[in-house]
């Protein structure tokens, strides 16, 4: 396999389409700085897939596209293609050709094409694979990866050999692998997070169902207890409450007499105040008046010490004037003397200023004359030069029209070539997508209906699944309610149960017999339909309670106390009246104890409304009749609000409630189990309808998906197919404009060439008068200059007399002004003497008049402060009388306020006590949702006496201690049996997820443990290989010496740094660190050399790698180098004469116009002279002929280009 060609067109610098054919052997690509020489390099990355602009020396991807340059447009997209011979059939069948190509448009659309194919990086990566080539490969050799080798630790630098070694396919299978076991990983992470979880909810389940059991045995303790210790607190304080109602009236009469005491003591005390005010007013206003005199004493006492600090200060004053008066008189007898010198020096000046004034007049003149004939000559040059200037820039613009005019046919001419092929591809381009687009929208139809049909489906079952889950949430609702409605009509079983059995609301003598089985109740035998139940109650009142008995004399056998005893008796059948019904019809049970009971009753009839009782009483004066609606009436009275009571229910209430309750109690039981069958039949269908969907669902993903992708396709397609038509519009716009801009530019270029040659002759005329002109001013030029030069001397002598001159008239007006200014200031000193003198003896006379006025105040103060002291002793007698009042009010009002504050704790105590009680039976009505007293009756604790002292503490921690082991047991979950069944089902399902998630990591890590071992096994060869023709080549480049590779000691192969060590011949055994630049890139270069021949590629472009080297190590290595091209093409980038001279063949990269690169490519073998006999390439005495000959020609084809 080989590399045929490389084609660009508007690839960075190639902005047309360029073809480099690239034949056996060594190639040379040369070339100036900047012309595009790497960007070659660049191409082939680019089209082998490298996705880094950085790598391609680039901001962004779209940088690669040519941005235009002066006179051309920038390109719309940028195409590399390279052409593979394949002889082996390595890739593809022996004797054919592979086309590699990538295209990015500047819209951000890329394609990887693979034979015209639009295919994906991957497939371009996968043809290459094993073949040597590719981005990360060795088949590009640049400076700064040599230098990478080197510099890389031992870590990084194994990359070159794990690329020697042909490794990558397995570690790209490994890291697959290792992304697949990261997931499971994490897949078996949660399971067994949801499985442990899930694990720990079945133990809290079966705890809970233990709990739920020992909260009801605890529950039903508590109440009893409770209830007792209720009862025993209320009574406790009551008593407290009565005792503390009779502390706080004593403490009330104790208060009354405090407070009558306390008014007569401050009323004294008032008295008392007012005559120590008044005296206090009298010392205070003689303390002021004593201050005030205090104060002006010492007011003058510093006035007379300010007055005669000043007089000392203006003395002072007076007396350094004095001395600076007498200072200013002798400067100005000195300063006359200096003034009379200044005079005479000034007339000498000015004598001498008169006579050089005649000699600059003279050179003056003589300047003048030099100077207009100078200036007539130098005219006449200027306009001859401007003449010769004009005549050279119109021939340049002329030159330069013919050039641009040239340049631009030319350009013309090869963009019109370009053009034309370019349309001729887009053409074609758009045929091939025009049936792309077909069959994509025949896809697309495709997609859409199967997709509509899934769709559809998928709301029939989402409508179907969301019905279900309603109906089954209504179902389990329905079964919870019915749970719920079983529960509290057996709780309600239970608690009638409970009364029944305690004999509730029975008088005690009435208990005790039927505990004994002396008899039984009347009503045991007898029931009665509701609202009736509760209305025969209430006529029966005690009656209730009686008991049945088998004969009149048995009642005189019952025990000690007072029954109402029934026994059987026939009695008359009641008299018909309508519309009534005789009470004895509602009456149902054992017919004796009935008869018994509407004998003892009477006639009472039932009717339904109490309008009509009434009525018929009124009809029925021997009748009584009884209204559902709860009145009773008869002859001469009624009762009414039968009905409105909430009163405790009798025994026919109780037994109609309690059969009522367990009619509740069966059919909430029916309902929970029918609702539950038909929660179990809708969880089973939502299952099936999930399972369907869940499948559907991902067909619809999958149909979506491809529906969307062939959507995106079609737009793609349109949008590319109108792209097409509008280039293939602006191509044949364009293609009209450059034929009429070639036909402009030879009509141009011809009118230039004429102008051209018109203003060359008029040039050379110009010239030759312009030479004359210069010779014959050259004698006037330095006539000139000698009278420019007397004139400049007598101008400075001139100049620095006339300065002298004014420096003295300045020192003589300056000393006048100096004497003015003294003068007045003398004058001005002797009268600030005078002035100053007077105020001195002001100040004197002020000071006396002052201290004599501070001598009387002194006097003053003295006979007020001795009245001050005699109205201070007075206060003082006055207020030790009314403090001794004072502490006697005070502990009035101390007595007072302890009575009172004792009296608020009385009360505090009484409004504790009562909010306790309150509290208490507060509390225990919404814990138990009844009264105390019905509870403690309930009990039968209410007639008992209340616990006391240690009975109640004792009783008060026993109720403590059930109350915290309920709330220790806290909330009580009565499902915990269903939900523990279900949790223990998906604990079973997680353990079976958790262990094919086992199995799956176990075969994952396998996998990768046979990947490690071939990588290992193929890494050591390659290793060993490279390590052997390391040496051997480093040997060759140096001309002997050592060099070694050597994995780091006890470390995997699989992850070991590689140490170079290097002995260059005749030095010591030292680290690559400290090799010269020279000597560190023929290393780098004996290592890639190795690991490429250990892993050879089809080609390889070399980037000015012997940059750094001499001339004999570039010998060195070509010489090497040549050992490599009977199997492998090279590439060379170089600058360097040696190895152009190697070279068979040569590509000259030019940049004849600014930003745009093309192509000249020279055949050694083809140079005339025998320049590419076999001598040439091998001698060095031909290489620099052979070189110069090769400039030649590539000059010759520049020449042409640009002709």
């Amino acid at each position: 396999m080989y590399l045929k060609r490389i084609e660009l067109e508007g690839f960075k610098s190639f902005a047309d389409r360029t073809v480099i054919p690239v034949q056996r052997g060594l190639t040379g690509i040369v070339g100036p700085n900047g012309c595009g020489k790497s960007n070659v390099v660049d191409a082939l990355l680019w089209v082998m897939g490298e996705r880094s602009a950085k790598t391609l020396r680039a901001d962004q991807m779209d940088d690669v596209i040519f941005k235009g340059a002066e006179g051309r447009a920038p390109a719309s997209y940028a195409m590399v293609e390279i052409v593979l011979a394949d002889e082996e059939g390595r890739i593809v069948e022996a004797g054919g050709e592979v086309a590699i190509g990538r295209r990015l448009f500047r819209t951000g659309e890329s394609d990887y094409l693979l034979n015209g194919r639009r295919v994906k990086r991957k497939d371009v990566r996968d043809v290459l694979l094993d073949t040597g080539l590719g981005v990360r490969s060795y088949m590009v050799l640049a400076q700064g990866k040599i230098d990478a080798v080197l510099s890389a630790n031992p870590a990084e630098r194994r990359s070159v050999f794990e690329e020697a070694a042909g490794i990558s396919r397995y570690k790209a299978r490994k890291h697959e692998a290792e992304l697949k076991l990261a997931r499971v990983a994490q897949d078996l992470a949660r399971v067994e997070d949801v499985h442990e979880e899930v694990q720990r909810r079945v133990r809290s389940l079966k705890i809970q169902a233990g709990k739920a059991r020992r909260w009801i045995e605890l529950r039903d303790r508590y109440q009893t207890g409770r209830i007792r210790l209720a009862w025993a607190e209320s009574a406790r304080l009551r008593r407290e409450e009565a005792d503390l109602e009779r502390r706080a009236a004593e403490l009330e009469v104790r208060i009354d007499a405090v407070r009558r005491e306390r008014e007569s003591r401050q009323r004294r005390l008032d008295q008392l105040e007012k005559e120590a005010g008044a005296l206090r007013e009298r010392h205070d206003a003689l303390r002021a008046q004593a201050a005030e005199t205090k104060e002006k004493a010492a007011a003058l006492e510093e006035r007379v010490h300010g007055l005669e600090s000043r007089a000392e200060e203006l003395e002072e004053q007076q007396r350094k004037e004095t001395e600076r008066l007498a200072g200013i008189r002798r400067a100005e007898e000195e300063r006359g003397a200096e003034d009379a010198a200044l005079l005479e020096r000034r007339e000498e000046l000015a004598a001498a200023r008169a006579e050089g004034a005649a000699v600059l007049a003279a050179a003056e003149g003589r300047f003048q004359d030099r100077h207009r004939a100078a200036v007539a000559h130098r005219t006449r040059l200027e306009e001859l030069r401007r003449g010769v200037l004009a005549a050279l820039a119109e021939r340049t613009r002329h030159h330069n029209a013919a050039a641009a005019a040239a340049r631009d046919r030319s350009e013309a001419e090869g963009l019109l070539r370009g053009l034309e092929r370019r349309q001729a591809e887009s053409q074609g381009e758009r045929d091939r997508l025009v049936a792309e687009l077909e069959a994509a929208r025949a896809e697309l139809e495709e997609a859409s209906l199967r997709a509509g049909r899934d769709e559809q489906r998928a709301r029939e079952l989402i409508a179907h699944r969301d019905a279900l889950r309603e109906e089954l949430a209504q179902a389990e609702a329905a079964a919870a309610e019915a749970r719920r409605e079983a529960a509290a009509a057996e709780a309600r079983i239970r608690a009638l149960q409970a009364v029944e059995e305690e004999g509730a609301g029975l008088p005690a003598p009435v208990r005790r017999l039927l505990a004994g089985r002396g008899a039984g109740l009347l009503l045991d035998g007898i029931s009665v339909p509701e609202p009736w139940d509760r209305l025969v109650e209430d006529l029966l009142g005690r009656l209730q309670h009686a008991l049945w008995i088998d004969r009149r004399g048995a009642a005189a056998e019952l025990a000690d106390g007072s029954f109402d005893c029934f026994f059987p008796v026939v009695g008359p059948d009641p008299v018909h009246v309508v519309p009534a019904r005789p009470l004895r019809a509602l009456l149902e049970g054992d017919p004796e104890r009935c008869d018994a009971l509407c004998a003892r009753l009477g006639a009472v009839y039932c009717v339904d409304r109490s309008e009509e009782a009434a009525r018929l009483a009124e009809e029925h004066p021997g009748a009584l009749f009884l209204s559902a609606d709860g009145e009773f009436h008869g002859p001469g009275f009624v009762r009414t609000g039968m009905l409105r009571g909430e009163g405790a229910e009798g025994i026919l209430a109780r037994r109609n409630a309690r059969r009522e309750a367990e009619g509740r109690r069966r059919r909430a039981q029916e309902a929970e189990a029918s609702c539950a069958a038909r929660a179990a039949d809708l969880a089973g269908e939502l299952q099936q309808a999930l399972a369907e969907l869940e499948r559907l669902d991902g067909s619809l993903r999958e149909v979506v998906a491809r529906r969307d992708r062939a959507a995106d396709r079609v737009r793609e397609l349109e949008r590319r197919c109108q792209a097409r038509a509008e280039e293939e519009e602006a191509l044949a716009a364009e293609l009209a404009a450059l034929q009429t801009r070639l036909r402009e530019s030879s009509r141009l270029e011809a009118e230039a060439v004429a102008a051209r040659d018109e203003a060359e002759r008029r040039r050379e005329e110009l010239s030759r008068s312009l030479e004359e002109a210069e010779t014959a001013g050259a004698g006037i030029e330095t006539e000139l200059e000698e009278a420019r030069g007397a004139l400049q001397e007598a101008r400075l002598e001139d100049e620095r007399r006339a300065q002298e001159l004014a420096h003295l008239e300045q020192r003589l007006e300056a000393g006048t002004r100096l004497r003015r200014r003294e003068q007045e200031e003398a004058e001005r000193l002797a009268a600030e003497l005078r002035q100053r003198a007077e105020r001195i003896q002001d100040l004197r006379r002020r000071a006396e008049t002052d201290r004599a006025e501070m001598g009387r105040l002194l006097a003053a103060r003295a006979d007020l402060e001795q009245r001050v002291e005699e109205a201070r002793i007075q206060h003082e007698r006055a207020r030790q009388a009314w403090e001794r009042y004072r502490y006697g009010a005070e502990g009035d009002e101390d007595r007072l306020e302890e009575l009172l504050s004792e009296r608020q704790e009385l009360a505090l105590a009484r409004q504790r006590v009562q909010l306790e009680l309150g509290e208490l039976v507060r509390s225990l009505a919404d814990e138990f949702q009844q009264p105390l007293e019905d509870l403690a009756r309930s009990q039968g604790i209410a007639d008992q006496e209340p616990a006391v002292g240690e009975a109640l503490a004792a009783l008060r921690a026993e109720v403590a201690e059930m109350r915290r082991a309920l709330d220790a047991i806290g909330s009580v979950n009565l499902e915990a049996l269903n939900e523990l069944e279900e949790a223990e089902e998906r604990a079973g399902f997680l353990g079976r997820e958790r262990e094919d998630l086992l199995a799956a990591r176990a075969n994952l890590v396998g996998t990768i443990e046979d990947l490690d071992s071939r990588c290992r096994s193929r890494f050591l060869a390659a290793f060993e290989a490279v390590q052997g023709q390391f040496e051997a080549i480093f040997r060759r480049l140096f001309r002997g010496g050592r060099a070694e590779l050597a994995l780091e000691a006890e470390a995997d192969p699989l992850t070991a740094g590689i140490e170079i060590t290097v002995r260059p011949p005749g030095k010591e055994l030292r680290s690559i660190k400290l090799l010269s630049g020279g000597e560190r890139t023929l290393t780098a270069l004996a290592l890639l050399l190795a690991v490429f021949r250990s892993r050879p590629s089809p080609f390889c472009l070399l980037d000015e790698v012997d940059a750094a080297l001499d001339d004999a190590n570039v010998t060195r290595f070509l010489d090497v180098l040549e050992d490599f091209t009977t199997g492998t093409q090279f590439m060379v980038v170089t600058h360097n004469k040696l190895t152009m001279a190697r070279c068979e063949r040569l590509f000259g990269v030019t940049m004849r116009k600014a930003g745009v690169s093309k192509v000249v490519a020279v055949d050694l073998g083809t140079l005339p002279e025998g320049a590419a006999a076999a001598p040439a390439a091998r001698v060095l005495a031909d290489r620099e002929q052979a070189l110069a000959r090769a400039r030649a020609a590539v000059a010759e084809v520049e020449a042409g280009e640009g002709g």
